[in-house]
């Protein structure tokens, strides 16, 4: 019986037949099988692919299997990878050693493939439950957003690229006003309905990539890598009116249905490129919070040094006026997301404009003749192609109407892609002058 899922196999051993014979069967039970014949190439092709389980030859020359079991199982990033030891010896020493160092399993060769499948899937479906149990003590059960723990391990690894990257990164803090009256007044499950809406938006609003968090009883953070201020000011914004323009349905203790308006209270702040610290990160984050919780709610505080909001929206304005400036178009996000190369950014919003000027007209041609599927395929093409070149405003437009199709919100559909076409416009328009006065 074959496998549900395509697991990603490694096989080690300096026996070029067992490997032959490994990948054989295993590719016959319907795995992906990649090959070592050592522990040097085995620990390369670790770090260069996703390995799901791997069956590593006791004995080797150079590193050997113990060897190699040991440096796997010490390194953070691999030690829940299941591994089964594989040997011709039945050496029980050997084999308690294997186990003791946290090995899986240990089977005998030659071995019987019967069993060594059997195996395999015991240890696959033990990493299953392993993975999923880990990933329910990070989410939060009400909301299902990370928990304040899975937030902290997110954000810091998103820190730590950011500083060996020499990249920007945004931390915000953000708390439901009032919400202890939403509790008092209609109610704890009322105010679970609110909890869950808002962490809904908080997904929708802010882009796939964006780390967002419930850390608190009604207190969220989002951590933004590779995002200017601005942007990051303007992010909030549209989600701070999406709050307050957008009642939620509540159910009040009666019975009666009722329509609940709240607002939120927010703290942004950007770290220092290559000098950035979560805890320092997210301490200025909640006291810009304080900042604008007493300044009356419903309002949104940053600082950056001794610059504000308005001062650094000044310079992005000047700036705008550079003649290698795209409008709509963040440089600093596209140019990052291809390693600083400014020149092969360049010709990738060329090939944008080629490929994807004509995709306003299209997208409204699918939602005229209701192809729900040529609307899916555009829509979410041109939201994860927006944002590698860093139009995120179209990203952000892109992204609203893409999830009212994967829900089948036909009634919604013209209404959101009416930013989307005139977002879309703006940046081919802006890159059409750009390209011609490159030519020029």
């Amino acid at each position: 019986m074959g496998i549900d899922k395509n697991y990603r196999i490694l096989a080690v051993d300096d026996a070029k037949d067992t490997l032959m014979l490994l990948e054989f069967d295993l590719a016959e039970e319907g795995y992906d099988v990649y090959t070592a014949d050592s522990g040097e190439q085995a620990l390369s092709m670790i770090e260069s692919q996703d390995i799901d389980l791997i069956l590593l030859d006791m004995y080797m020359p150079g590193i050997t299997g113990l060897e190699l079991l040991t440096q796997l199982k010490q390194n953070p990033d691999y030690k829940n990878i299941p591994i089964i030891m594989l040997s011709a010896s039945d050496d029980e020493n050997q084999v308690v050693s294997a186990l003791e160092l946290g090995a899986d399993d240990y089977v005998t060769k030659p071995y019987i493939a019967k069993v060594l499948l059997a195996r395999m899937k015991t240890s696959l479906r033990l990493l299953e439950k392993t993975l999923e149990l880990e990933r329910l003590a990070k989410t939060d059960f009400l909301t299902k957003l990370s928990n304040k723990g899975g937030f902290e391990e997110l954000a810091h690894k998103a820190v730590s690229q950011a500083n060996r990257e020499n990249q920007s990164l945004i931390m915000a803090m953000l708390d439901i006003d009032l919400f202890k009256h939403v509790n008092d007044t209609y109610g704890h499950e009322a105010g679970d309905v609110v909890l869950i809406e808002f962490a809904k938006r908080m997904r929708e609003c802010f882009r796939d990539y964006d780390i967002v968090g419930r850390v608190g009883g009604e207190e969220f953070a989002i951590c933004m890598p590779n995002i200017s201020l601005d942007n990051a000011y303007n992010a909030c914004e549209r989600f701070r009116s999406l709050i307050e323009e957008q009642p939620i349905s509540i159910t009040q203790s009666c019975g009666k249905p009722h329509d609940l308006s709240i607002t939120v209270s927010i703290g942004l702040i950007q770290g220092t490129s290559g000098q950035l610290e979560y805890e320092e990160l997210l301490k200025q984050a909640d006291v810009n919070l304080y900042e604008a919780k007493n300044s009356g709610r419903n309002t949104i505080k940053t600082s950056n040094g001794d610059q504000d909001i308005s001062e650094i929206q000044e310079e992005q304005i000047v700036n705008t006026s550079d003649e290698s400036q795209f409008p709509g178009i963040d440089m600093e996000i596209g140019v990052g997301n291809v390693l600083g190369d400014e020149s092969l950014f360049k010709d990738i919003v060329h090939m944008f404009y080629e490929d994807h000027s004509k995709d306003g007209e299209k997208i409204k041609q699918a939602i005229e003749d209701s192809d729900q599927g040529a609307c899916k395929h555009l829509v979410h093409t041109l939201k994860g192609v927006s944002c590698s070149v860093g139009a995120m405003n179209l990203f952000e437009h892109v992204k609203l109407l893409d999830v009212a199709i994967n829900e089948h919100k036909t009634d919604e559909y013209l209404t959101l892609f009416s930013p989307v076409e005139h977002e879309l416009a703006l940046v081919m328009q802006g890159i059409e002058k750009a390209l011609a006065d490159r030519l020029s």
